[in-house]
């Protein structure tokens, strides 16, 4: 996550080594293949129940994601400026129960990291952009979270291991670890 305004106060500088795309996925027998920033914040909040009000069938939202103190819920909320305002059918302890359920479940739409898409379910585009390294490391697609490197000072004050440490990260190791956790790069590190 971005640090907050005081962690920032407090001395601590982030820098963006990457970034975690947060897809949205739907069962994948749901022809819906992509809605508006809009629609899914009205299908979050409760406001949007059936998938006809969103082009789709005449078949209840089953709306899925992750539990309160989750990283990817909390990106999720703050991408969309709904934090403490949805209304799940289901809250769910990892990224691989929101998949297992969502698949599996008729009407269902969830959201899950970049890295742990399969063809189970389908995938949206959002606001007509299509999740894929190059628009969510471009920044094109709007929903996604930066993994963070976080410093107590600016990297001018750091020790020689340090800034060592984040020239290794900038390095093709360093960013062919990155890309096998999961993290898109982005143009520049930060």
């Amino acid at each position: 996550r971005r640090l907050r305004p005081e962690e920032k106060a407090a001395g601590a500088v982030e820098y963006i080594v990457a970034l975690d795309g947060i897809v949205m996925i739907t069962d994948a027998e749901n022809p819906v293949r992509e809605l508006t920033k809009e629609q899914l914040s009205a299908i979050y909040q409760g406001k949007v129940r059936n998938w006809r009000e969103v082009g789709g069938p005449d078949r209840a939202i089953v709306v899925v994601g992750r539990e309160a103190g989750s990283g990817t819920r909390e990106a999720f909320e703050e991408n969309l400026e709904l934090e403490e305002r949805c209304d799940y059918a289901n809250e769910l302890n990892s990224t691989g129960a929101v998949m297992a359920r969502v698949s599996s479940t008729p009407g269902a739409i969830g959201y899950v990291s970049w890295d742990v898409l399969d063809d189970t379910v389908a995938v949206l585009a959002i606001d007509g952009v299509k999740p894929t390294a190059d628009t969510i490391g471009t920044g094109r697609y709007g929903l996604s979270r930066p993994y963070v490197m976080v410093t107590k000072g600016g990297m001018e004050e750091q020790s020689e291991a340090v800034k060592e440490f984040f020239l290794y990260m900038k390095s093709g190791e360093g960013e062919a670890l990155l890309k096998n956790a999961g993290g898109i790069l982005v143009e520049a590190v930060q």
